[in-house]
């Protein structure tokens, strides 16, 4: 007769049970392991998809390009990207937006007089967002300056004498 495992979960139990209920919660576990595994495949290539279908091709290729200027010195100017990609400086610019707006991509792009980087510190951090931050205050002051002029002078205003009458009022309707 076999030994009895007292020290088991499953006290009390012979050790040919024992080891044939070990054998079948390893399989099990096993089984489990796998299924969750496979599982974690499936989510990770989905979310793969879905971040592809989120950008164009070329956002992921300069994001790429870009890791290998880290830090303000590692600078590359945006012409020499733009030749890099064949495509214009207002495209480069357009996609430089994208990667820093989207949080698809965890890397803080800075911008230099010499050029674009990944900051690779706080500092460089701090004078990208000062300086983004500056120029967005001097877009809105042009902004408010443009509706001061525009309503002092009338160049705000629609002129479009009587055919155009019922189409204002009706404008004024709507709101």
């Amino acid at each position: 007769m076999s030994r009895e495992i007292n020290d088991a979960p499953w006290v009390g139990i012979g050790r040919e049970e024992y080891e044939e209920r070990c054998a079948l919660y390893d399989d099990e576990y096993e089984d489990r392991i796998a299924t969750q595994a496979e599982r974690s495949f499936e989510l990770a290539r989905e979310e793969e998809d879905q971040l592809k279908s989120r950008h164009e091709e070329i956002v992921f290729r300069v994001y790429d390009a870009l890791m290998s200027h880290c830090g303000e010195a590692n600078a590359i100017s945006g012409r020499q990207l733009s030749a890099v990609f064949s495509i214009t400086e207002r495209k480069l610019r357009d996609i430089i937006n994208e990667i820093r707006i989207s949080s698809d991509f965890e890397k803080v792009i800075g911008s230099c007089t010499r050029g674009y980087f990944v900051c690779s510190s706080s500092e460089e951090v701090d004078r990208t967002n000062g300086a983004l931050r500056h120029h967005a205050l001097s877009e809105l002051q042009v902004y408010w300056a443009n509706e001061r002029k525009a309503g002092r002078n009338g160049q705000g205003k629609i002129i479009c004498g009587e055919d155009g009458k019922p189409f204002i009022e009706s404008l004024a309707r709507a709101e």
